[in-house]
């Protein structure tokens, strides 16, 4: 069975994203089931990405570049006039995922460097609970191509930097 022609076929969107959506779609599948083996002992969560940050902080280091880079990104979609907008609500973020410590690197208010990459790394995991428990379809993956290549390289990183 052809699942891209299945998905084509069932009217849902799918067959009006670009290629360069499709696969950024799926590469990002392929890319979070790794990193969550590797680095995250096969249990996501937003308390085992801060905890890893801070060790991964005070062990290889962050790449201050690449988080800034991909933090900025992440202000310019989920931060207007100072509060959140609706794309930040979006993300439907839960008790459990440490929305305070989010909210407080998206509005500048903590720096620390392990702080923003697990904040960074806190609104991946968003993307990955939505996408694989069907929230992304509600909208057909509209705009989510630039969020799925900016996460698949921060995740690479990652990996490449601080799997054994």
């Amino acid at each position: 069975m052809e699942v891209e022609e299945y998905l084509k076929n069932k009217g849902m969107g799918y067959e009006q994203l670009s290629e360069g959506e499709r696969k950024a779609i799926s590469n990002f599948a392929l890319i979070w089931t790794l990193f969550e083996a590797q680095l995250l002992d096969e249990a996501a969560s937003a308390a085992k990405i801060v905890q890893k940050s801070l060790e991964w902080a005070g062990g290889s280091g962050i790449d201050d570049a690449l988080i800034e880079d991909n933090l900025n990104y992440f202000k310019k979609r989920y931060v207007e006039d100072g509060g959140f907008g609706y794309r930040f609500h979006h993300l439907h973020i839960r008790k459990n995922d440490k929305e305070e410590l989010v909210k407080e690197v998206l509005l500048g208010t903590e720096n620390a460097q392990e702080n923003k990459l697990a904040c960074c790394l806190i609104i991946i995991l968003r993307f990955r609970n939505n996408y694989f428990h069907g929230i992304k379809w509600a909208y057909q993956f509209q705009e989510q191509q630039e969020n799925f290549e900016r996460s698949c390289c921060l995740l690479t990183w990652c990996l490449d930097r601080y799997a054994h």
